[in-house]
């Protein structure tokens, strides 16, 4: 399994420096724009900045896509065995999930150490506060997709472009109700109707919905990986 490890990571470990880089060169744009002294400057590098950890799980996507494509089909012709790449895998997501998870609390408690000015688009970066599960849980079951919807990609061309235009359909929607819910007072409203107790229990059903998700992707995974043929 550690060459297998080591086999991935050689191509993991540009895609999280490229992560770590572009989160530099939005608070340098930041600052270069003056973006944490006033706040009535907005413009592309705030949005980024608020955005992030959304921008994140778009990226973990792209990457374990192809970790579960050409890496993987590359990966068993050099004669790694099926499961020791799945394990190694396994983790190189667990890492990558945990690396994110470390740079999204930088960039929440950052402004605040910082001295930036409050924003109230800032509370997109702080809405894991309460829930600090939840974007881990959160990063890994989008790479268990990202890696799915290369596996189908391969096997089943039709069934794998539904997954991904699935996927992107949750981003853009998940980057939609974000953006209202720190915009307006989306999410005051909806707690106020008579369908508020389903509101107020979203976060727990998208755990619960994200774990399950994950535990069922990991075991089709495993499955497609054992039967995968060296093309």
């Amino acid at each position: 399994m550690v060459r297998s490890f080591r086999f991935l990571f050689q191509f993991t470990w540009p895609n999280l420096s490229a992560i770590l880089g572009f989160a530099v060169i939005v608070i340098a744009g930041c600052y270069a724009t003056g973006v944490p002294g006033d706040t009535g400057i907005g413009n592309l590098f705030e949005t980024y900045y608020a955005m992030f950890p959304i921008m994140i799980l778009f990226m973990l996507y792209i990457y374990a896509f192809a970790l579960c494509t050409s890496n993987l089909n590359l990966g068993l012709s050099f004669g790694a065995r099926r499961r020791d790449f799945f394990w190694a895998l396994q983790s190189i997501m667990v890492s990558s999930a945990l690396l994110c998870w470390a740079l999204q609390l930088f960039l929440a408690a950052f402004p605040g150490l910082a001295g930036w000015a409050s924003r109230e688009r800032w509370m997109l970066l702080e809405m894991f506060d309460g829930r600090p599960w939840i974007f881990p849980l959160t990063s890994a079951a989008f790479m268990v997709l990202g890696c799915l919807s290369g596996l189908l990609m391969i096997k089943r061309r039709g069934l794998g472009i539904f997954l991904i235009a699935v996927s992107i359909f949750v981003l853009m929607a998940a980057t939609a109700i974000l953006i209202l819910s720190s915009e307006t007072d989306l999410m005051e409203f909806l707690l106020d109707t008579e369908w508020g107790w389903l509101w107020a229990s979203l976060p727990q059903a998208t755990a619960a919905v994200l774990a399950v998700s994950a535990v069922g992707g990991e075991l089709l995974i495993w499955r497609v990986v054992q039967r995968f043929v060296v093309r």
